[in-house]
């Protein structure tokens, strides 16, 4: 199974994954604090997408590299980056000491004077970073070695170009326990029913992940940044699954998974009954687990 591209859901991406503002500020200034961060910091992101981490942190006055395979969530950000003031510069690739040599990959520029940040977004396979080895300061990585084939050589990869002593932030959100999360759970159960159980191309879980970096002699330190509420109807959630937003649908034939929507909405009909468009209420904690090579 080839890595994911999130190009299908661009669009909404930021709507059905994005953090309130609050919480994107604390999160960003939690990343920053864990990274040690000055104005001489050099970030990379892996699995940039539409910003979400990089634009309120690069905001904060950082130098910032991002990369990603989907187009079409680049475009969504370079569309925010604009709207709020920050200037795309052109510059050949090659011409920064970090950037490899011979034919690059598709690279933009963007600068805010005002702030002194810098992002600058290359279209690149994370297992292939084409980057110099030891170029930035700190890594982030946000929920994203599920989606990449070859993770494992992708944290290889995170791992050789930052320098000794930088630090990788390796993140994702945890949700708590809810009537929103039985949804979550029985469509898997559903589908594991009809013979076609759940899966994705990457790492199998988070601690995945850590156990990879415990193996290479290293010591990750997770701690939680931050928490906050969402409020959603099963129906809401109900309608994330059937109508294919989440990736864990994405690699299911089609007439699999119609057979499994099927038996979701019976189940949810008898489970919730008329609940099924009551609000509920589901807390979340931002993780940082965070390693210094």
């Amino acid at each position: 199974m080839p890595s994911l591209s999130f190009d299908r859901v661009a669009h909404l991406y930021d709507a059905t994954r994005g953090y309130p503002e609050a919480v994107a500020q604390q999160i960003a200034q939690a990343i920053d604090h864990a990274a040690q961060a000055t104005p001489q910091t050099a970030f990379l992101e892996v699995g940039i997408g539409t910003g979400r981490i990089a634009f309120p942190l690069a905001s904060l006055g950082r130098t910032y590299t991002g990369v990603d395979i989907s187009e079409k969530m680049v475009k969504q950000l370079e569309a925010k980056l604009r709207k709020n003031g920050w200037q795309e510069y052109e510059q050949a690739w090659g011409t920064l000491p970090d950037e490899n040599a011979g034919p690059g990959p598709v690279v933009r520029r963007f600068v805010q004077h005002t702030k002194g940040a810098s992002l600058r977004l290359v279209m690149a396979d994370m297992t292939q970073l084409p980057f110099r080895n030891g170029s930035f300061d700190a890594a982030v990585a946000v929920h994203v070695f599920h989606l990449v084939d070859g993770w494992q050589q992708a944290v290889h990869e995170v791992l050789r170009v930052l320098q000794p002593g930088g630090w990788f932030l390796h993140c994702w959100d945890e949700h708590g326990v809810s009537e929103l999360k039985r949804v979550e759970e029985e469509w898997p159960r559903i589908l594991q029913e009809l013979g076609w159980p759940v899966s994705r191309p990457g790492a199998p879980s988070h601690s995945s992940v850590e156990d990879l970096l415990h193996e290479q002699g290293l010591q990750p330190e997770k701690f939680y940044a931050t928490s906050w509420e969402i409020a959603a109807t099963p129906r809401q959630v109900l309608e994330y699954v059937t109508q294919r937003m989440g990736s864990s649908t994405w690699g299911v034939p089609d007439d699999i998974f119609r057979a499994s929507t099927e038996r979701l909405w019976q189940w949810a009909n008898s489970y919730y009954g008329a609940k099924l468009d009551v609000e509920y209420r589901q807390g979340r904690r931002f993780v940082i687990s965070k390693t210094q090579v």
